[in-house]
């Protein structure tokens, strides 16, 4: 997620400091864990994050696995950012397809706990996965994901701040996913549950709080994309 407008002249300096080798290593390790995490909420089955809800449903009226429909649903909104001239990065492109192998590779060797202690820690480990992947990936600052990228061209034509048409997103891909699957089946298979309010609430601050522990800067000075 290049330069964003919502980051401060320190991210740049702070990046200047650090070796490309690293920047690039924090964009792929972040991915992947990202990945990962979405690959162990789906199994958990307690509640997926909004955008992973509209993915699912996606994937579910495709045929298409979760992985396929990550590719396929960001795929689409990058060519939406090259056509607002929002400029990708290299880690632009590793966001449309790692966390998509990940997820799919986790799916398949992961076994879905039984248990609901086992699928309370898979929902929590992942949620701390995907937090920790998220924040490596932001400091890295090497292109942004699709979907902030599109925030930042809506941003940039509108007065609304980053924070609104991300609330906003949220709930679009949420309510979509959801009608998609069927509400009765999107509780059922655990697409929507009690996880998702959870990730919805501290994946946040939780970002916020990360995000300066990999770009070695004051927490007074980070601003995360899409949070005020």
């Amino acid at each position: 997620m290049p330069t964003d407008p919502t980051q401060e002249q320190p991210a740049a300096e702070a990046n200047e400091s650090r070796p490309f080798v690293v920047r690039l290593g924090q964009v792929v390790v972040g991915n992947a864990l990202m990945g990962i995490a979405v690959g162990m909420l789906v199994t958990a089955s307690m509640g997926l994050l909004p955008l992973d809800v509209f993915h699912r449903a996606v994937g579910d009226r495709f045929g298409w696995t979760i992985g396929g429909a990550i590719i396929a649903v960001q795929a689409t909104v990058l060519v939406l950012n090259l056509a607002l001239r929002v400029k990708p990065g290299i880690g632009t492109v590793a966001s449309v397809i790692i966390p998509a192998v990940v997820a799919d590779l986790t799916l398949a060797i992961l076994p879905a706990p039984q248990v609901v202690w086992l699928r309370v820690m898979a929902m929590l480990l992942g949620g701390a996965m995907f937090a920790v992947g998220t924040a490596l990936y932001l400091s890295a600052e090497l292109g942004a994901l699709p979907r902030d990228g599109l925030m930042v061209a809506i941003a940039r034509r509108t007065d609304w701040s980053p924070a609104r048409i991300r609330m906003g997103a949220d709930v679009l891909c949420l309510l979509t996913g959801v009608l998609m699957i069927n509400p009765a089946i999107a509780v059922a298979n655990g697409s929507l549950g009690a996880g998702s309010v959870l990730l919805a609430v501290a994946l946040g601050p939780s970002i916020a709080t990360l995000v300066p522990l990999f770009t070695h800067r004051p927490q007074g000075n980070t601003r995360v994309r899409g949070e005020t």
